[in-house]
């Protein structure tokens, strides 16, 4: 039976991908490069034996961690301070932390403004690989009904678990990975708060994000539900 796992970065994939490995031999992993065009060729062939899993998150938390992780793993030496190259130099030269980049969205400076729009859309880093990105609403829509199982990086241990009982699989606890990295970071480019105009900006920014994920939570049963219906 082959499973589907939508690998939205920084949503605990890495956590979900060690519990489930051991137990199923058949794990489809979507994430980066070319997941979006796979991940709906995979959607659009409407195979009956198909589960898909997709993990989610608030958008403004993940966009926050996407960027943290990004200058991290994107540094030479994982400390943010020499990037590996020219346009993410660019890109975290310009924005001290992710609340910079957020509130430049709406820049009336053109340059500082293009740039923030270019780290969202055109970077390849984790910032602009969020939910949209892999699953757009017209592809959100067409996940099957009984087949698609949510895990929610809020609720991850009983997501989790529910999903490994429903596949008849044996319970384990989703491992914590990648939580040793910030402190490498200087403190002034680990965002604390994200302001209201941030907050605002990563919203209107994310359109498709958080339109599939108004899709997808519209066809769960009940708030504690993780399985479309």
């Amino acid at each position: 039976m082959p499973y589907h796992l939508v690998h939205v970065g920084k949503c605990a994939g890495e956590s979900v991908i060690r519990s489930l490995q051991p137990q199923v031999p058949d794990l489809q992993i979507y994430h980066v490069f070319d997941a979006n065009l796979r991940l709906a060729n995979a959607v659009l062939r409407r195979d009956p034996s198909d589960i898909f899993i997709v993990l989610t998150r608030d958008p403004v938390d993940r966009f926050v961690s996407a960027f943290e992780w990004d200058l991290h793993s994107k540094s030479v030496d994982g400390d943010g301070r020499r990037l590996q190259n020219e346009i993410w130099g660019r890109i975290f030269g310009a924005f001290q932390n992710a609340n910079d980049l957020a509130e430049a969205l709406t820049d009336p400076a053109a340059d500082r403004r293009q740039m923030a729009v270019s780290a969202l859309t055109a970077s390849k880093l984790h910032m602009q690989f969020d939910l949209g990105w892999y699953l757009p609403p017209y592809i959100g829509a067409e996940l099957p009904a009984g087949r698609t199982h949510l895990i929610r990086t809020e609720r991850i241990g009983s997501d989790l678990a529910r999903f490994l009982a429903s596949q008849g699989l044996r319970e384990v606890k989703a491992p914590v990975t990648k939580n040793s990295y910030k402190h490498r970071l200087p403190p002034e480019r680990v965002t604390k708060t994200m302001s209201e105009l941030a907050r605002r900006n990563v919203r209107l920014a994310s359109h498709a994000t958080y339109a599939t994920l108004a899709l997808i939570e519209s066809r769960l049963a009940d708030p504690e539900a993780a399985v479309l219906s």
